[in-house]
């Protein structure tokens, strides 16, 4: 396997922490460029913009890709093209397979397909590239469910994939003194939330619940991982509820911060739900690799995290629309250490049930069957 990728984020435009070590260490060649895609912009106030834009930024952005593609796959005999980004990025794998007729796999997480997007967007044609691919990826049961009903993408055209943990990496461990110190939190009983600051991921309710969690708990503080453009809002949320001393935000992180935070953590916490627009979670990854650290976690009752989360075993599942179950399912947890320890113990064995071992070679046995020989790399 050949992997292409950014070296820096597409909203904030910074360079991504840790990419160099983790490409060195991942076991196959990574690829990368400045960016695959444009860079996230507000919206252009006129045709007259967005032609510049086009003229300026993407097309030379998309002919650059075009080459480094190309050379890619005369360099490694590339026989499938797999395209993690449905909306942004499909055209690529059309373009080669037209070109070189190289397969086509479009690995779907869930949003990409469950929120409603602008007619005027890329969105428009993600049905049209889905049913052309030589196989869609579905990495939930639920993700599979809206492709075939909402995209109405052949169910035999689909291999469900469920997102597995990669157990070497994430394991358990003791707590990071190093990290409690650079954050000011020796001493406190951490509850961690990882991921993207973004509505659906229900950040915003757990800080709503979190005066009464530290009413129960007092040593409790929150230690949210990561970045996104709800970041100011929901600084400003935990200003106006009195908690900002007990909550921290450390922005984005490196690979070694962030195991460092799960072993670091009392309880894993990402109470997601499912936004009017559809935006939902597709399975939610984040809640695996707390398990296989040895965390039990607290999710939202939406989207493909009802299949992540096995609710009583590895975690509790909650309405994330919910402040008061939210804080409920924390205290208990946190208040409860017999209970807290047998999660611990069911997330373990979850986490092992659904190692990437597995997923990996499903992935591979998928690209071998379309393209007809093993020995090609994707």
């Amino acid at each position: 396997m050949v992997a292409l990728a950014s070296r820096r984020h597409y909203e904030s435009g910074n360079e991504i922490p840790g990419w160099k070590e983790h490409d060195a260490t991942c076991g196959f060649p990574v690829y990368r460029l400045d960016l695959l895609r444009p860079q996230i912009m507000p919206p252009p106030a006129n045709k007259l913009v967005s032609a510049w834009r086009q003229l300026t930024i993407d097309i030379p952005l998309k002919l650059r890709l075009i080459r480094e593609v190309w050379a890619l796959i005369r360099k490694h005999d590339i026989r499938v093209i797999c395209i993690g980004e449905l909306v942004s990025m499909a055209w690529l794998a059309v373009f080669f397979r037209r070109l070189t007729g190289t397969r086509m796999v479009l690995y779907v997480h869930g949003e990409e397909v469950t929120q409603r997007l602008n007619v005027g967007s890329f969105g428009r044609k993600r049905e049209a590239h889905l049913k052309s691919a030589d196989a869609v990826v579905a990495v939930s049961r639920f993700t599979e469910r809206v492709l075939v009903e909402q995209m109405g993408v052949p169910p035999e055209q689909i291999c469900l994939i469920e997102n597995g943990v990669d157990t070497r990496r994430f394991s358990p461990g003791p707590a990071d003194l190093a990290l409690q110190a650079r954050y000011g939190l020796t001493g406190r009983r951490l509850v961690v939330a990882v991921g993207r600051l973004v509505p659906r991921k229900g950040f915003d309710k757990t800080i709503q619940a979190w005066k009464r969690v530290c009413t129960a708990q007092p040593d409790a503080h929150l230690l949210i991982v990561g970045d996104g453009p709800q970041r100011a809002e929901l600084q400003a949320l935990a200003a106006a509820s009195g908690v900002s001393d007990r909550i921290t935000f450390a922005g984005s992180v490196s690979d070694a911060e962030l195991l460092a935070a799960y072993r670091s953590a009392s309880l894993f916490v990402m109470p997601n739900r499912t936004m009017p627009d559809g935006d939902t979670e597709g399975f939610g990854l984040v809640f695996l690799e707390a398990n296989a650290c040895g965390r039990a976690v607290v999710g939202g009752r939406a989207g493909g995290a009802v299949e992540a989360v096995a609710d009583g075993v590895s975690g509790l599942l909650v309405d994330g629309e919910s402040v008061e179950e939210i804080g409920n399912a924390i205290i208990r947890i946190l208040g409860d250490d017999a209970f807290r320890h047998e999660l611990e113990e069911g997330a373990l064995r979850h986490a092992q049930m659904n190692s990437w071992t597995h997923r990996v070679g499903i992935f591979q046995n998928l690209c071998r069957r379309i393209q007809g020989n093993g020995e090609k790399h994707v």
